[in-house]
């Protein structure tokens, strides 16, 4: 028996005013599937594998579309020296390749991304994160240059930065949905909760329920801020419920990231984020197939959402936007 844990996250992808879906044709879906495109990091490279647009829908149901596939990371691994028990740490360098990978599922309808790790030392969501946003910004400087050209060849007089001006660059954030449970545990581990830092994301198109936070919110949108800060302080300790409360409702939709400072009862220094309380669910024995494994890691998700255990936004928000790609692919 082989288990994994899948991990849920909120995708958000931005370009200016716009959301991912206003230029997935265009620039998200070639960034996902254009198999030559690498990110190297020292003797490391990231890549997408096997990557498809898929249907997971149940017959009769509006169309739910999810790209999805392998997150590679594909690096050396190298050793100096091994322990012998009778000449103790003897110098010995030997080098393999190595290629830890992980399994992705991205929900095109509300941006809901479902994350496997498929084996020891698979790349974690920062490293996805990076890959993606280095190949959306890949592909919209192609184009940029494709409609530059376009507008040469047509003889209008456009230049780049006017263009880039009506096609913002990309942003992306990739935010872990968390687990009350785990919150509830680690809030409980500070003797005294001086502090907590609430980073607020400009969402995609989805509602937020939180009125308060989103009146700050609105207040950075009117600055043109992509991110607004709310720190709430109190070096003699804040109230440890109240605050449980609050996080959880900050953390529930996945458009704000929260970091909470304080000591815990020995006097240690204790600061922990979003993704020390990730909601994760066990995967026993998924299916070998790239299409069979993300219908069973959708149905987790549905579960979840079903549970409460994930406060997610419905599938038919953008749905006439959805049926458009069905059309297309």
């Amino acid at each position: 028996m082989k288990q994994n844990n899948a991990v849920f996250a909120n995708f958000i992808c931005r370009f200016g005013d716009k959301v991912l879906l206003d230029y997935v044709e265009q620039i998200v879906l070639p960034a996902f599937t254009d198999d030559t495109l690498i990110r190297i990091y020292g003797e490391t490279e990231y890549h997408f594998y096997e990557v498809q647009l898929v249907n997971l829908a149940k017959r009769g149901e509006e169309p739910i579309l999810a790209v999805i596939g392998q997150f590679i990371k594909n690096t050396l691994l190298t050793r100096v020296q091994v322990f012998d028990e009778s000449d103790g740490l003897v110098h010995d360098e030997q080098s393999m390749r190595s290629a830890p990978s992980a399994f992705f599922v991205l929900i095109l309808n509300n941006h809901r991304l479902i994350y496997m790790p498929e084996t020891p030392y698979a790349p974690d969501l920062v490293a996805f994160k990076g890959t993606a946003l280095a190949f959306l910004r890949n592909k919209w400087h192609k184009l940029i240059d494709n409609l530059f050209e376009a507008s040469k060849h047509n003889n209008e007089k456009i230049t780049k930065v006017a263009l880039r001006k009506s096609h913002p660059a990309p942003t992306l954030e990739v935010v872990p949905l968390t687990d009350r449970r785990s919150l509830a545990e680690f809030v409980e581990r500070y003797e005294t909760l001086r502090r907590i830092d609430f980073r607020l994301i400009t969402p995609n198109d989805e509602i937020d329920a939180s009125d308060t936070l989103e009146r700050v919110r609105k207040l950075g949108l009117g600055l043109d801020a992509t991110t607004t800060k709310v720190i709430t302080e109190n070096k003699d300790g804040l109230d440890k419920e109240a605050s449980f409360a609050a996080v959880e409702e900050a953390t529930a939709t996945g458009n704000q990231e929260v970091i909470l400072r304080g000591v815990d009862e020995a006097g240690n220094s204790l600061k922990v984020a979003n993704d020390s309380f990730e909601l994760s669910v066990p995967i026993v024995d998924a299916p070998e197939g790239s299409v069979a494994k993300a219908k069973l890691l959708f149905k987790k998700y549905r579960e979840q959402v079903d549970q409460q255990e994930i406060n997610a936004p419905g599938m038919n928000n953008a749905i006439e936007k959805i049926r458009q790609l069905v059309g297309l692919f």
